[in-house]
């Protein structure tokens, strides 16, 4: 559970970031909400898909080799 509470916390932060920068950029305007609702969606999506992947990697006897 902590995995997804920290992946969450900092995808908000670099989507807080990246659109704060992005949004001059493409003659936007900074959208705070915005940025938080794609945080969460890509941190959840960052959080389930990276483990599963590295555990099929390096063939380890963890939870996540069971996915398929």
């Amino acid at each position: 559970m902590g995995r997804y509470i920290v992946t969450i916390g900092w995808s908000i932060v670099y989507m807080l970031i990246v659109g704060f920068i992005a949004a001059p950029l493409t003659q936007n305007v900074f959208n705070f909400g915005e940025a938080i609702v794609v945080g969460i969606i890509f941190g959840l999506l960052f959080a389930a898909t990276i483990p599963t992947i590295t555990a099929h990697s390096t063939k380890d006897k963890s939870k996540y080799s069971n996915f398929k």
